[in-house]
């Protein structure tokens, strides 16, 4: 299972990057710690057996397949409770697509499948490959970045104008001395204390 505490790990296999995308894509504002054990529900009896990706495309090609009219991908998602089943969806059968291709996936390829934004797909990004040099900007990133006086918003900022904010936040972390993945980890940790939402 995921562990939102330690997130970064630059040995996951290529059954635990699809797991940790998935959870990248599932966890954009919800609580960490559940959205964690939901996942963990959603593949339970999967890992080890089949991955992640092959358990998703084994409940689409149900359903292209006239095997099942339910949508079984979707009828899934419902019954352990996910959200956001429109958005899950595309982003899941989308990364279909990077199936052994995710130790060297891009920002911008990540970027290309419906439901997965800037934020999203740094955060998968930075806490699965060394040296990057990307920000993951949550609400605790730019808490912590209005806090040292930047104009910056509450949510995560479109494509733009996220570029000149991800560069302040470089910036910082060069100053701290520290790796964005450990900045981001130290902020996330003072700052979600109470929620422990991404």
């Amino acid at each position: 299972m995921i562990d939102p505490t330690n997130i970064t790990n630059y040995n996951r296999t290529e059954a635990e990057l699809e797991e940790f995308l998935m959870f990248c894509i599932m966890v954009a504002g919800k609580n960490a710690k559940q959205t964690a054990k939901k996942l963990d529900s959603f593949l339970f009896g999967t890992l080890g057996i089949i991955s992640p990706l092959d358990w998703i495309q084994n409940l689409v090609n149900l359903e292209k397949n006239g095997i099942s009219k339910n949508f079984p991908l979707m009828y899934c998602m419902k019954q352990h409770k996910l959200g956001q089943y429109k958005r899950l969806q595309s982003a899941f059968t989308g990364i279909i697509q990077f199936k052994n291709k995710l130790k060297s996936v891009s920002v911008e390829e990540l970027e290309s499948i419906s439901g997965i934004g800037s934020k999203t797909s740094r955060f998968f990004v930075l806490h699965s490959r060394p040296n990057q040099r990307v920000a993951v900007l949550d609400t605790h990133i730019l808490k912590w970045m209005y806090a040292q006086g930047y104009d910056v918003p509450k949510m995560t900022p479109p494509k733009g104008k996220y570029a000149m904010i991800e560069k302040d936040f470089l910036t910082e972390c060069d100053n701290a001395g520290k790796t964005p993945a450990e900045f981001d980890l130290e902020i996330w940790k003072i700052y979600s204390q109470k929620h422990n939402t991404l």
